[in-house]
């Protein structure tokens, strides 16, 4: 789906919560970092980062077993033994469906909207 000339795929609720966040985060600290005066409500940045990630929630599943072994294999490697094997990650996350695509145009214009604001 096209908003705002930004690219969000329809098809991966987890690329979506990903881009959303680093979006919002790059959006918001690069635009404030830039503009000499820029007013962000704090709470309305909440209630897009709870709602991003209320998406992402009902839209992905984490296998626990999987990702507590993915953990265990990192903390080793940074313990100082082994390489990371990019295999070991493969089944933690999950689709459990899509997104509404009503929501997630309302979430991108609202960050649109925090984005205009700082310029």
């Amino acid at each position: 789906m096209k908003q705002f000339g930004y690219h969000v795929p329809r098809t991966s609720a987890i690329k979506l919560a990903v881009a959303c966040a680093c979006f919002l985060g790059a959006a918001v600290v690069g635009e404030a970092a830039r503009a000499k005066t820029c007013t962000v409500d704090l709470d309305e940045i909440q209630i897009l980062r709870k709602e991003i990630l209320d998406i992402a929630r009902s839209n992905v599943h984490v296998d626990k077993d999987r990702a507590a072994a993915a953990k265990r294999k990192l903390g080793d490697v940074l313990n100082g033994g082994g390489a990371v094997d990019p295999n070991d990650f493969k089944g933690i996350l999950s689709l459990k469906g899509k997104p509404s695509p009503a929501v997630v145009q309302d979430v991108l214009a609202r960050m649109q909207n925090i984005i205009a604001s700082c310029q």
